[in-house]
């Protein structure tokens, strides 16, 4: 496979990651204080699982049972408003909580309750406190809907955290993405990232993320039903690819059926032109044989011109239907489907090499 084919079908991968980060929302903790007036107490990560109702940790809410003028806000991805949430319920050994937005539509995420791949490529979306800091973000700026950040990892097997079933990752994370989701290569919520192992020195940093087997009872026990699925994850490019597939086999069946009404309209016509033909044939004949006896017959000569003439416009006829016939080549000129998603295919992967060469042209002309 060549580069550029290889950078297309992994920008195709994150394609359904980018659109689950639609579902993510920052969750705010706004802190009122008689001198300073409202305030950014912290802040984490959530994600919408049913109509309103979004998921996080316990941890990130926690700092509501410290004071009652703390009051939490839900901050979209996009849009210009933040909304304000209520929390509904919490479960600290899960370190889950259920928060309602009491405005807005953030569109729910699926849930993946079936046994993820032990390798399985996975994203953690959230809002990284040090994303904040590096992008010099202030308070306000912070609750303002800004796009989540994603970044990519993989499964490095279930692990148990006391009591909770836990999945453990190497997506990088830091401070704010708790309480945002773990997604498969499809978009969908596996786990809520809860906490990370720190790293020292060149020791590998990997993430806890509490699994759906955790997340779903949560949910239930607060009578709600996410959308769920057990389905295995089938990336965007072999969705994209069984969708052509089917796609040219029903395009095929089309021309495989104007085929036969070519071919049906063909042989009618043929059946017709050869019927005028032996028809005008024999008036011809005919006419010929009456014009021979005419001065026997009286009527003879009559009736043999006009025979003639009918004979001679019947065979004239079959030659104009034989030759006006439906064609072929107007339909077998046109290109298969396959051929045609293949060319379609060539030419994304030509624009894609050209784009790569104008990166490096911009690149080279940046060096000098």
């Amino acid at each position: 496979m060549s580069a550029s084919a290889q950078k297309n079908e992994e920008q195709a991968r994150q394609n359904d990651v980018v659109a689950a980060a639609q579902s993510v929302v920052r969750v705010a903790l706004i802190a009122n204080d008689p001198k300073q007036g409202d305030y950014l107490l912290g802040h984490g990560s959530g994600v919408a699982v049913a109509p309103g109702l979004i998921v996080t940790n316990a941890h990130v809410i926690a700092p509501l049972r410290e004071s009652p003028s703390i009051e939490i806000s839900i901050v979209p991805s996009q849009g210009d408003q933040r909304y304000e949430g209520r929390l509904l319920a919490s479960d600290s050994r899960a370190d889950l909580a259920l928060i309602r937005m009491e405005e807005g539509i953030v569109e729910p995420l699926l849930v993946f309750t079936g046994r993820p791949a032990d390798t399985g490529r996975v994203a953690a979306i959230g809002y990284p406190g040090s994303v904040d800091l590096a992008e010099n973000l202030s308070a306000s700026e912070r609750v303002r809907p800004i796009p989540a950040v994603r970044t990519f990892g993989q499964l490095s097997g279930g692990r148990s955290r006391r009591d909770v079933d836990t999945l453990l990752h190497t997506a990088a994370m830091a401070r704010g993405n708790s309480g945002g989701p773990l997604v498969d290569e499809c978009g969908r919520i596996i786990g809520i990232n809860s906490f990370g192992a720190l790293a020292q020195q060149n020791d590998a940093e990997f993430g806890f993320a509490i699994s759906a087997r955790e997340i779903i009872p949560f949910l239930q026990n607060a009578d709600v039903r996410p959308e769920t699925t057990t389905e295995g994850c089938v990336p965007l490019p072999e969705r994209e690819r069984r969708e052509a597939e089917e796609q040219a086999r029903a395009d095929d069946l089309v021309r495989e059926r104007e085929l036969l009404a070519v071919y049906e309209a063909r042989e009618l016509s043929l059946a017709v032109a050869v019927a005028l033909l032996v028809i005008g044939a024999m008036l011809l004949l005919g006419g010929v044989i009456a014009m021979f006896f005419r001065g026997r017959w009286q009527r003879g000569s009559l009736m043999g011109s006009l025979s003639i003439g009918v004979g001679i416009a019947l065979i004239a006829g079959s030659f104009y239907v034989f030759i006006s016939r439906p064609g072929l080549a107007s339909t077998l000129d046109e290109p298969p489907a396959e051929e045609a998603v293949a060319n379609d295919n060539d030419a994304a992967d030509a624009d894609a090499e050209s784009d790569d060469e104008g990166d490096g042209e911009d690149q080279a002309e940046a060096a000098e």
